[in-house]
């Protein structure tokens, strides 16, 4: 019974040991890192994006971004959404939040990261927008 349960916790550990195929391929980019909107002040602004990659033995690597809008008394968040496409450079990642589809477009300019936000409102009677933000980033 011991020999079981020790070739048992033997395999086990196989499978959630990392594999060095993921890790190796693990992203490299600019993008990633905390980026911050020091001017932003109307309701809704980005104000910061935070953007990582995951890079699990269980999942494709891939980018996840986690975006900030001014509220009060504190930030609000659309929460967290892996990136539909990503390179060095740049990225894109949509949201759908309660009042719309909005979607992030976002690249590297020298040393700040241009955002665009497409609004794709759920009510009919509100006009679809395109907003435009410059993010810094956040120093360590």
């Amino acid at each position: 019974m011991l020999k079981q349960l020790a070739l048992m916790g033997v395999l086990l550990l196989g499978l959630w040991a990392p594999d060095h195929a993921y890790a190796e391929s693990c992203i490299q980019s600019q993008v990633i890192g905390t980026w911050l909107n020091p001017f932003a002040g109307a309701k809704s602004d980005i104000t910061k994006l935070e953007v990582w990659a995951v890079c699990e033995s269980q999942s494709v690597p891939h980018i996840k971004v986690k975006a900030y809008t001014a509220c009060a008394p504190r930030d609000c968040t659309w929460g967290r959404a892996i990136a539909k496409s990503y390179d060095e450079q740049s990225f894109e990642v949509m949201f759908r939040t309660f009042f719309a589809k909005r979607t992030i477009s976002a690249s590297i300019n020298g040393r700040r990261m241009d955002v665009k936000v497409f609004d794709n409102f759920h009510d009919p009677r509100k006009m679809d927008a395109t907003r435009s933000f410059v993010l810094w980033r956040k120093k360590k």
